[in-house]
Order: structure tokens, then sequence, then C-alpha cells
């Protein structure tokens, strides 16, 4: 059930301007003023204002928020927390003073400021265009459990329509958070609207079972296999992001003939500690020692590293829920032996061996797998299409401009490919 504002619009092409203490709330410009001065805020924070404004006259519950703002989501508390954090910020309220949001305890929030309020008129220009990656966790299938050849549970689900376009999987993923990450949700909007995707949470990770499993690079190949053999399509494509490259590559050897086309995006066949580099071997060791001692403690600084290497450009809120979203994805010591795994994987032998369409795209600053990996993959698989993205980022935002090219260059391989 969707909650609607009590104070509705006035009419199809009005909208309002909302005025409290020192701020200008103007939903037809989709501004907001802080003494006069425009104030850079996230359309996220600027939608939770517009809410708890139309609707100051009652309590508005956490569970009103999530259903409204982001549409149904998967969202955790953190989130929330922090999004109504840079909600008070922008109107110069806080957590301690509560003079504009003020929170309920086990109730929810009320927007308390003293509001007055006029219609705007608002035109074309000024309109904030619809998103077009709408698809999201509400059109996800049912999570569904299959049994790996060890008897360990791994969870998958599908969504959209079309060619089937199997994700192969991460070491940090979760089939329900995801469709909130900054750094992977749109991905997967996007993608829906031309293909099935089909995608699994590996062992020890997300909605699969994280304990009695084998985490090794082998296990991964064959939960790969299991989730596919769960479908009758006679072939697949495989999408294969980051370590999860080299996972594709081993299952389309060994599988040519269930694979239609391969895609490997920011991805390696050697490992950190196998490029021939005594300080990549120190970091990865140090990082491993990091992560298995802190992983899943409320400071998020050992989580900080990562999502500034993943993601450099984030946005302090973008890089916040990402922060709280590793801690979700598994216990510390299961994420400390993907890293130590991945780290000391090298399939470099395998590539000439690759007989099916293979993609290859690659952003050129991307600080997790140096371009020269990239590089490496689409010169010894036989045939592979490169594609480089002027960006630095691990896993591309949505609003990197490189973004639509990425899309593009999926979407037209796998069409033509």
């Amino acid at each position: 059930m969707l909650y609607h504002a009590p104070y509705a619009t006035p009419g199809a092409n009005q909208k309002m301007i909302f005025q409290f203490n020192q701020v200008s709330l103007d939903t037809a410009q989709y501004r907001l003023c802080l003494s006069g001065n425009p104030v850079s805020i996230e359309p996220q924070v600027f939608d939770l204002l517009v809410y708890l404004v139309e609707n100051r006259d009652r309590v508005v519950t956490r569970d009103e928020l999530l259903e409204n703002l982001w549409k149904g989501k998967m969202v955790t508390d953190a989130a929330l927390a922090v999004t109504l954090q840079f909600a008070r910020k922008a109107v110069g309220d806080s957590g301690r003073a509560q003079l504009v949001i003020k929170t309920i305890h086990g109730r929810g929030y009320q927007f308390i400021a003293k509001v007055s309020e006029t219609t705007a008129d608002i035109s074309p220009l000024n309109a904030r265009p619809a998103s077009t990656a709408d698809i999201g966790l509400v059109d996800q299938s049912a999570v569904r459990y299959c049994l790996s050849d060890d008897g360990v549970s791994i969870a998958y689900a599908q969504v959209g329509g079309g060619y089937p376009l199997v994700v192969a999987a991460s070491w940090m993923s979760h089939l329900q958070e995801d469709w909130g990450n900054p750094g992977w949700g749109h991905y997967l909007s996007h993608l829906a609207k031309d293909f099935t995707l089909i995608r699994y949470d590996q062992r020890g990770n997300g909605m699969s079972d994280w304990e009695n499993g084998d985490l090794s690079f082998e296990k991964m190949v064959n939960d790969l296999s299991s989730v596919i053999n769960c479908y009758d399509y006679e072939k697949v494509a495989i999408f294969g992001p980051s370590q999860a490259a080299a996972v594709s590559i081993a299952y389309a050897r060994r599988h040519p003939g269930r694979v239609s086309h391969l895609i490997l995006f920011g991805g390696y066949s050697r490992g950190r500690c196998r490029r021939g580099n005594p300080e990549g071997i120190a970091e990865s060791k140090a990082l491993v020692t990091l992560i298995r001692q802190s992983w899943g403690r409320d400071n998020p600084a050992i989580r900080q590293i990562m999502t500034s290497l993943f993601m450099p450009d984030a946005n302090q809120q973008e890089a916040e829920w990402f922060n709280q979203f590793q801690k979700a994805c598994g216990p510390g010591e299961n994420i400390a032996r993907f890293r130590e795994m991945f780290d000391d994987i090298d399939i470099s032998h395998l590539l000439g061996d690759v007989s099916v369409p293979t993609l290859v795209v690659h952003c050129v600053g991307d600080s997790v797998a140096p371009l020269s990996e990239g590089k490496l993959l689409a010169s010894r698989i036989p045939g592979a299409n490169f594609v480089t993205l002027n960006s630095r980022s691990h896993m591309l935002l949505e609003n990197d401009p490189e973004f639509p090219r990425l899309l593009h260059s999926v979407r037209n391989f796998l069409n033509t490919g």
C-alpha cells in the first residue's frame, strides 16, 4: 500500500514552494536555498524533505518512507539514517537539535518547523527528467536456492525479460540489498529492461550459505555452473565483473557450448599477488589482515578503503551507504578468505583456450584491476573486443559520463556479437 501526501499538488503544471526558518524548498525548480544561498543536495535527500513537509501534520513511519521514496528497493536502516542526516544538515538542523525534523522514537519522524507555502508554475525546462532505471527489487522473482556440488546452498533470482544474461557473483553482493547499491543497482535496473538477468550470491556471501563452505576458486566455478543448470536455456550470456571475470572465463572454457557471449568488466586473470609486483603482495597481505581483524566493526575505516578503491568519485552519502552495505554482505573471516583467494589466482594460461565471443570493458584509471590486466585479457582471448572507458572507477556510478557508453557497448555486443 502506498501512502499519499494530504497536501496534493494543485495542478498538473504546478508545484509548491515551501518556506520555513531560513529555507526555501522549491519543488518546481528542484532547488533548496538556505539563507538565500543554493544548497547542493542529492535527489533522494530532496525527495525526503519534500515528503516530510507535505505530510507535516502527522508522524511518518520508517516503512512509509522506504515504500514511497525507495520504491520497493531494499534499504538498510543505516542508509535511511544517513539520508535523514543529510536532510537535516541541508536545512540547518541536526539530530541533536531536531528543530525541523523530529524523531518520534518507536514511531517515525515528523516535520515540526512552521511552514508557509505558495504555488509555482513548472515548465518543461525545469522538470527533473524521469529516471529510465525504474526496475527494482519489487520486479525481481522470489529468491530460490540450489545446491552446489558439495551441498552448499546458493541463493539465486532473476529479473527482467529477454535474452538470458547471467551475472557472475562478486565477493560482496546481496540479492536484495544490491538494488540500493549506488555502485551496482543501476546496472541491474538498466540491463533488466533488455535482458533476463540471472543473479546469485556466491557461497559465504549475501543470501547464500555463510558457513560450511569451501571458499576456493574451484567451488566458485561450480556454483556458477549449478545456477546455470537450474534453467533450461540452451545458451546464456555471462557478465563477469571484477574477480568474477576469472570465474566466468574458467566456466566458459569448460562449457563453451552453454555460453553465447562473455562480457568481462573491470576483470583480471591474475590476482594482486600474481602480477610480479612486491608492493602489490605487501598491500594484499596488509589488507587481508585488516579485514580479518576489523571488518565487522561499527567504525567503517577498513571498509572505507574498499569504497575508495571501488568508487573514488562517490559522494559522501554514496560512500557511507556502501560502507554499511559491505558489512551486511558477509562475516569478516569470509571476506578475508575471499580476498586471499582472488589475490592469488592466475588463470592467464587459460585465456588462449576461450572460444566464445568475448567483450572486455575496462576503465583506464581502475585502481583495483589496472588497465594492463584488461589489455592482457583482450590480447590473449582470441578475437576479443576491447573497450576502454575514460574513468577511474572500478564500479562505474550512474552519473559517470562513461556509464551510457558502457551500457551501449554491452547491449550492442549482445545484440550483434
